[in-house]
């Protein structure tokens, strides 16, 4: 077969360099097509391939680096940059900007993009450059113009935004600095809502939040930057260990104050930090194992101690865990006022401690007024949106339930109160308090008296013993306590709130019951069973 002519050959090549042309600009097409259908990874193949043949040509033509050609590679990266930048690949779209400017310095598009990205990472003075080249090419810009001067006001906001943090540190008042953190927060989300991937921004968001000890959401925005590979980064775990100790978590918190101590041992923040956080631990240790071992007054002091030695306000819910295991103690020694103080304090820096709730609940219902019993049940209305088991819930109706019981009953004759005893007294300290009271009170002892003093005196005699009547008889307490009216307390088949009424005192005279009890603590005594007033007693 002959070889083909030389002019042939020309027209082959020809037709070869147009295929070229229509390959690249081909793929360019598909790529496009991708971005618009959100396939980023499908459009930065396609327009890799148009690069990839657009390079191929210029190098194989020295003519058409000055032609239309360069143009086109340069909106090639272009849009791949844009893909990029979809995918929150920041870094690479930043590098097919500064291709495409290379190829087509005029290229504003390329310029304004570079810039927008720049602004995103956070590198303000960089995005103020990029704008700056833009305008050289083309100063009546006016989007440019605005864009730049919108950045301008950005970096103003971070500035301001670190300030009011910084301030936080210096104002004397609790609410001053907490108005300055919010200040803070506030500038800092307008500038996260352009700069979303400026972590400089975010460690100070966190820093705001922290502030202000919303500690659940600060962790979790760390833990949003850990995933981002500043797991070494100083600044964010100490922040972090903060955050740690806030919610309880002590050991968590010393891991990361130790690793900040590997890589930087002259680092004085973690350094102080570590100091206080094994001093309140150590002080935690001693106030539990006092708690143990029952003596509470001892851990009621080690947890003050405790509670003093926490480095700042916004310790949260450790702190709340101190003052939660004062309140038991106080608890434990009946210092019921005391319990639910700590409880309430415990409150303020954990709104979600339910066993905070509980137990001031537990202890307002032991004091027993009308105003207590209201408060009780206030709190557990307010744990119902708190639980989320289906035993939890169940639990606080029950307790619920019967604290509307109890606040019923509030309004009535309150046996506890008459004897002068706390609703927990045990059954020593009950027949002590009756004692106390019926020998106060006893007939025989208001001779002197007047007439007035003397029924005054018959009346409460009368509401002792039958004070003592129900509550030293246990199945009568249990159902006095479980709120079945007074009258019923002798039907066994009574129920809270039941309506029978078979009046008087269960059917013991006052006297006789005064007179039993007397014998059995071996006070000897004698009259007559009647209980008339005038009879002789004999008062061991």
């Amino acid at each position: 077969m002959p070889p083909p002519a030389q002019d042939q050959l020309y027209d082959d090549e020809s037709d070869a360099m147009e295929d070229v042309e229509i390959i690249h600009a081909d793929f360019k097409e598909k790529g496009n097509n991708c971005y618009k259908t959100k396939d980023y990874r499908g459009a930065i193949a396609q327009y890799t391939l148009a690069i990839e043949i657009a390079k191929t040509e210029i190098d194989q033509d020295s003519n058409a680096a000055t032609s239309d050609l360069t143009k086109q590679l340069a909106s090639y990266y272009g849009n791949r940059a844009a893909a990029f930048t979809m995918l929150l690949k920041y870094r690479e779209a930043i590098a097919d900007c500064d291709e495409a400017i290379t190829h087509d310095r005029a290229f504003i598009k390329a310029h304004s993009r570079k810039a927008k990205v720049l602004t995103t990472l956070g590198d303000i003075d960089g995005a103020i450059i990029a704008y700056g080249k833009g305008l050289i090419h083309d100063p009546n810009n006016a989007s440019i113009v605005k864009e730049k001067d919108d950045i301008i006001r950005i970096k103003n906001r971070f500035e301001l935004a670190k300030q009011c943090v910084i301030d936080c540190a210096s104002v004397a008042s609790s609410d001053k600095s907490k108005r300055k953190a919010r200040q803070a927060l506030a500038q800092i989300d307008l500038v996260l809502t352009t700069c979303t991937a400026w972590n400089d921004a975010i460690l100070l968001k966190i820093e705001a939040l922290s502030l202000l000890n919303r500690v659940d959401e600060a962790y979790a925005l760390s833990t949003k930057l850990i995933r981002l590979g500043m797991s070494s980064n100083s600044k964010l775990l100490f922040l972090r260990a903060k955050c740690l100790f806030a919610q309880g978590c002590l050991d968590d918190a010393m891991k990361h104050l130790r690793q900040i101590l590997s890589g930087d041992p002259d680092n004085k923040s973690a350094m102080m930090l570590m100091k206080a956080l094994r001093s309140v631990g150590r002080k935690k240790d001693e106030a539990d194992k006092a708690y143990k071992n029952r003596n509470f007054e001892n851990a009621i002091n080690l947890y003050t101690e405790a509670i003093e030695l926490c480095p700042d306000e916004n310790s949260g819910a450790y702190r709340a865990k101190l003052y939660f295991n004062r309140a038991t103690s106080n608890a434990n020694l009946r210092k019921h006022d005391q319990c639910v103080a700590d409880c309430t304090r415990a409150i303020k820096f954990d709104d979600g401690y339910t066993k905070a709730y509980l137990r001031r609940a537990a202890s307002y219902l032991v004091v027993g007024g009308v105003k207590d019993c209201e408060m009780a049940i206030r709190d557990y209305e307010c744990l119902g949106d708190k639980v989320n088991s289906d035993e939890q819930k169940r639990d606080i109706q029950t307790k619920l339930r019967a604290a509307k019981v109890q606040l019923k009953r509030a309004g009535r004759k309150d046996f506890y109160k008459i004897l002068g005893v706390a609703r927990d007294a045990d059954e020593s300290e009950i027949k002590k308090a009756y004692r106390k009271m019926a020998l106060k009170f006893h007939p025989d002892r208001q001779a002197s008296g007047t007439e007035e003093e003397k029924q005054k005196a018959e009346v409460i005699f009368r509401d002792v013993n039958h004070a003592y009547e129900v509550l030293s008889d246990q199945e009568k307490k249990r159902r006095y306590d479980s709120g079945v009216d007074e009258q019923d307390l002798d039907n066994p088949n009574a129920r809270p709130g039941g309506g029978h009424d078979h009046g008087g005192m269960g059917g013991i005279d006052p006297n006789v019951l005064f007179q039993m009890f007397m014998q059995q603590q071996g006070g000897g005594g004698g009259g007559r069973g009647g209980g008339g007033r005038g009879q002789s007693f004999h008062f061991g």
